[in-house]
């Protein structure tokens, strides 16, 4: 087995364990609301809504008159939402004063919340994709020696230093952009400002998904180690059992 293989196939099954983490940390702090209660309080969400619901621009009154109880109970049903392909979105509101249901979103943000979902729908491809993958990667990889220090520095080390060095220069909020102008299509709005949006005003946009984005990198971390290990301790005890 050539070399370069070698390291491919090393590398593949790295790369499998490490999506597979991200997508059952993903999972898991998707049941759980990502977190929404905790960080309601951390980022004082509340405080938020108070100053920036009655500036609305789009005639969506009261949402300041709501509790916190009800906030979170809108963040859930969007987020089952957006893992649902996006249904129901457009039927999403709540009362005010008098009584009288008032659409949560903007046609524009519904729009945008069904093209997360369909990144979410892509993110499960991804992810079951490497759940296939990952014991047959591990099974090849345990069959070839593992490459040397420098040569998966070149290929890990060098990636993760260039990620942080972007986040150093550029800051996280231009990056957090960035990737919305690589993933959502042109025509198709994703900048909110919170007087028009009670969907960002809901969520505190970007600072909910910066601690979002912490567990789920802080998840990934723990669990890619315990998978990368675990998958070639089960292929090298199948091996052995059909030595």
């Amino acid at each position: 087995m050539k070399p370069a293989l070698s390291l491919t196939l090393w590398v593949g099954y790295g790369l499998a364990s490490l999506i597979l983490a991200l997508g059952l940390t993903w999972g898991l702090y998707a049941q759980a609301d990502y977190g929404y209660p905790f960080w309601y309080e951390q980022l004082e969400i509340g405080a938020h809504i108070d100053q920036y619901g009655p500036l609305n621009r789009h005639h969506r009154r009261d949402f300041e008159r709501l509790d916190a109880a009800t906030h979170q109970t809108l963040f859930h049903r969007i987020r089952v939402a957006v893992h649902d392909g996006g249904r129901g979105l457009e039927t999403l509101s709540y009362p005010d004063r008098a009584g009288r249901a008032i659409p949560l979103l903007r046609p524009a943000e519904v729009v945008h919340l069904r093209d997360v979902a369909h990144l979410i729908d892509g993110g499960r491809v991804l992810v079951w994709v490497a759940a296939l993958l990952w014991l047959p990667l591990a099974w090849l990889a345990v069959r070839r020696p593992p490459p040397g220090a420098r040569a998966w520095a070149l290929v890990t080390v060098t990636p993760v230093l260039a990620v942080i060095g972007w986040l150093l220069v550029a800051g996280p909020t231009a990056v957090f952009y960035q990737f919305h102008i690589w993933l959502f299509p042109a025509d198709h709005e994703w900048f909110f400002y919170w007087q028009d949006s009670l969907m960002s005003t809901l969520m505190k946009a970007p600072a909910l998904f910066g601690g979002i984005a912490v567990v789920l990198v802080g998840g990934t971390l723990v669990l890619a180690p315990l998978l990368y290990g675990g998958g070639l301790w089960l292929a090298r005890r199948v091996r052995e059992r059909h030595r």
